[in-house]
């Protein structure tokens, strides 16, 4: 990747801003967030993480002028890489803090994060797969795609000291990367902050791990896309040292971390409307390797964050203090005291999403066919591969797939902008920015059964806060 613009060139120069930065911000505070604790829940999607970037550009000014600001991340699979670059970059001034995390997007290219497709690894790739099919012992395909480029690339868009120093320092309350244990399957949050770690309970599905430091092999683990990208082996701390994969396997919307952490208010970027999914009915025909795949990431990074979002509103509305339920509430209360929990309480949120479902497929398939279909394609021959592989064809499943791994900086500028514009439109509608009344975000305007359903259902819970 190039030298990003504007941060001095290599990563020393980077390095020695940071620390000026640092330096000037121990003279002035060393007490931690003033006001509300705002934690920002950042979920995985391989490329599409400028679209977290270009809304948080947006968000993070409103916040400003508030008095407010983020200090809370928990991220999974790019959503870590983006919450380690928020904790990495909170000494700096606001502006320069949103130029920074934008030219390092624009300057991410597909060979910062895999190796080429096209030549000599295919060949070891196809061995290794015959190998496996023919049980040789040694031979065996941890990942159909090498990601070693990732580690180097890692270094040169964080800066892990200023990381460690605004943690440590409470500059940046708390963050938390998602991964998922290979050993015992089970979703490992690896949070490092000053303050205390959350307690792991059995029934959460969700180990904490406190570290000394965050390092890139964390967030490596996070990213680690079960067959495309091999495990990632983890080390530190010892108490949690395994081989891991993608945290989107088990968590992919860490909301309850973020809570955990000590999140007063949050803000949840999501690539999908989080409104319930309608059935489409379509023609049928023999399914494509993008409609399976397309299916199961769609299980694994869209659905679980509408779930979890859906349990906040059922939370927000019926079982905490200032609702008008009475009766619900003393009940959740008693119920949260038997289990040893504290009450629930109420969340403002930020919730920031495409209004039209498969927006960000619709882009990808719109820039693959303008830079990289027919001859054009022969200058960059992996993604024309990869897209004959999932079946060639413009189509709504190949254009999912493809936002994965589409490092272009059309598609990054275009993301970029998508995801500016509907933070922009989240503050249309929320001019104080926060709210706590989640039925009517979480509902798709554009009618159809699901619509209806969340119709009833709001009007069902509003009617009962009148009694």
């Amino acid at each position: 990747m190039d030298d990003l613009p504007g941060t001095g060139g290599a990563r020393n120069g980077r390095n020695g801003h940071a620390r000026h930065q640092i330096a000037a911000f121990d003279a002035r505070d060393r007490g931690g967030s003033a006001g509300p604790r705002i934690g920002a829940v950042l979920p995985g999607g391989g490329a599409r993480g400028a679209y977290e970037a270009g809304a948080l550009s947006v968000l993070a000014p409103a916040l400003q002028a508030r008095g407010e600001r983020i200090s809370i991340a928990c991220g999974t699979s790019v959503g870590a890489i983006n919450a380690a670059f928020l904790a990495s970059t909170a000494h700096l001034p606001l502006d320069e803090q949103i130029a920074l995390a934008l030219d390092t997007w624009r300057g991410m290219r597909k060979h910062d994060v895999i190796r080429s497709v096209i030549g000599p690894s295919l060949v070891k790739t196809g061995l290794r797969l015959a190998g496996e099919l023919l049980d040789v012992p040694g031979v065996r395909v941890a990942g159909l795609m090498d990601p070693s480029p990732l580690a180097a690339s890692l270094e040169r868009w964080i800066d892990w000291d200023a990381l460690r120093h605004n943690v440590d320092s409470r500059r940046f309350d708390a963050l938390c990367v998602v991964a998922t244990a290979l050993s015992g399957g089970g979703a490992v949050g690896f949070v490092h902050t000053a303050g205390r770690v959350p307690t792991s309970r059995a029934a959460d599905d969700l180990r904490y791990v406190g570290v000394d430091r965050l390092l890139p092999d964390h967030v490596r683990a996070s990213a680690a896309i079960p067959l495309l990208f091999p495990p990632v082996e983890v080390t530190e701390p010892a108490e949690a040292a395994d081989a891991y994969i993608d945290g989107g396997v088990r968590l992919n919307a860490p909301i309850a971390p973020t809570l955990a952490l000590g999140a007063d208010r949050v803000i949840v970027i999501g690539f999908e409307p989080f409104a319930a999914r309608a059935p489409v009915p379509g023609p049928l025909r023999a399914p494509r390797m993008s409609d399976v795949g397309a299916n199961v990431l769609s299980g694994l990074l869209v659905d679980q964050v509408a779930d979890d979002l859906h349990r906040l509103a059922a939370i927000n509305a019926f079982m905490v203090e200032g609702s008008g339920l009475g009766v619900a509430n003393q009940a959740a209360r008693t119920e949260r005291l038997a289990r040893g929990k504290p009450a629930y309480r109420r969340i403002p949120y930020v919730l920031v999403a495409p209004e039209k479902r498969g927006r960000i497929a619709e882009l990808a398939d719109q820039v693959f066919e303008e830079r990289y279909s027919g001859l054009k394609g022969w200058r960059h021959p992996d993604l024309p591969v990869v897209s004959r592989l999932l079946g060639g064809g413009r189509s709504r499943s190949r254009g999912e797939l493809l936002s994965f791994l589409l490092f272009d900086e059309r598609f990054v500028e275009l993301l970029i902008a998508e995801g500016a514009k509907d933070a922009e439109r989240w503050l249309d509608r929320h001019p104080h920015v926060w709210c706590s009344d989640a039925p009517h975000d979480l509902m798709d305007h554009h009618g159809g059964a699901a619509d209806a359903r969340e119709r009833a259902t709001l009007d069902e819970w509003r009617s009962l806060r009148r009694r």
